[in-house]
């Protein structure tokens, strides 16, 4: 009998299963379950006290789960101490020792590990270069600027070679500015050493740009969780979309489907939807879509299939953004968005037709 192999699956960094966790009758991460391939630069996103920093802290072992499992690199770790879990973490304060020099902190870890001295050293050098901080070698943290101390911990972190550096709202303390340059360092850095990165934001043009997977939660659950581009293009609930800068979110009732499209009544009129993937909503049950606020068209002589009325109320600018915030007449507010230097096509006061086409729609679950 010829008995075919079973596929290798890859190991992963990280597998968290049904994690629970509360505090009394306060439910701080429910049911969360995710998975972490090698080398995979993971940001959870959400709004404050959504439950990602008690999972990041499950994680690293500072917060014991109530249930479920913690998997690193395969091997279960739940319940034990975060020196056994193959892991680094990096707070928002850096957490830097005021006593020590920058080469002695940086080597700490290696010393906790019990690392011979010439090793010690060796790799101290190495990482002084590496982070481009050797200058600094003997200052203490009183001597540092807000980015100088932000490397050295970095640097502390990541010279035990873990499987995973834990990162929380590491770079909320910079100026805008040097935020750009520290994003920009971190991901190179991140994909040149194949370490996995778990990094909790509040800040999504920090999820967006650094992370392969983004995982937006919200109320101690994962609301969704996928590539940028499919939690920017494709939200999956109301809440995503709004969370998300730039969704236009619009309610209604279900009306009837045909040729994959579904008709939402909503105050504002009747608009299409295309079903896809989801399952068909019941006459009358109450539902949401999203449009992006790029894709949207103002007044451009024929509208699309899906239009209303509104009235620009303010143009805000975002860079090479034009933002253009309008009402409609049952007081919804809606973002129309122009990019690049094309001439400003509304003015706060005037009265326009948005439309877009169908299938630029999403249904939400």
């Amino acid at each position: 009998m010829n008995h075919q192999a079973k596929p290798v699956l890859p190991q992963l960094d990280l597998e968290l299963r049904h994690i629970e966790k509360r505090y009394g009758d306060y439910v701080a991460v429910n049911d969360v379950s995710l998975e972490v391939g090698r080398g995979q630069f993971v940001c959870l996103l959400g709004p404050s006290g959504c439950g990602k920093t008690t999972t990041l802290r499950c994680i690293a072992g500072l917060e014991e789960p109530d249930s479920g499992d913690i998997l690193i690199g395969g091997r279960e770790v739940t319940g034990e101490p975060p020196w056994k879990r193959d892991i680094a973490m990096m707070f928002q304060d850096f957490a830097l020792f005021p006593h020590m020099t920058v080469s002695k902190q940086i080597g700490f870890g290696l010393e906790m590990q019990k690392k011979p001295k010439a090793e010690i050293e060796r790799r101290v050098t190495e990482v002084l270069k590496t982070f481009e901080i050797a200058h600094l070698a003997e200052r203490r943290p009183s001597q540092l600027s807000g980015g100088q101390k932000q490397r050295v911990a970095l640097a502390r972190a990541m010279i035990t070679e873990p499987r995973i550096l834990l990162l929380d709202e590491p770079i909320g303390a910079l100026d805008h500015a040097l935020r750009e340059t520290v994003m920009l360092e971190l991901k190179a850095l991140q994909q040149r050493s194949g370490i996995s990165f778990i990094w909790v934001t509040h800040d999504q043009n920090e999820a967006f740009s650094l992370g392969d997977l983004v995982v937006v939660m919200n109320h101690a659950k994962i609301e969704q969780q996928g590539p940028p581009e499919a939690i920017l293009s494709k939200p999956r609930t109301a809440f995503v979309a709004n969370f998300i800068q730039g969704n236009n979110v619009l309610y209604g009732k279900a009306g009837e489907s045909r040729d994959g499209l579904l008709s939402i009544i909503g105050p504002e009129g009747q608009f299409l939807v295309p079903l896809e993937a989801r399952p068909v909503p019941a006459p009358g049950e109450a539902v949401s879509f999203s449009v992006r606020a790029e894709l949207l068209q103002a007044d451009e002589g024929q509208p699309l299939e899906n239009s209303l009325l509104a009235r620009c109320v303010t143009v805000e600018f975002f860079g090479a953004l034009r933002r253009h915030v309008l009402e409609t007449e049952k007081g919804i507010i809606l973002k129309y968005d122009q990019f690049g230097p094309h001439p400003q096509k509304l003015v706060p006061g005037q009265v326009t037709r948005l439309s877009w086409r169908s299938e630029d729609a999403v249904l939400h679950a």
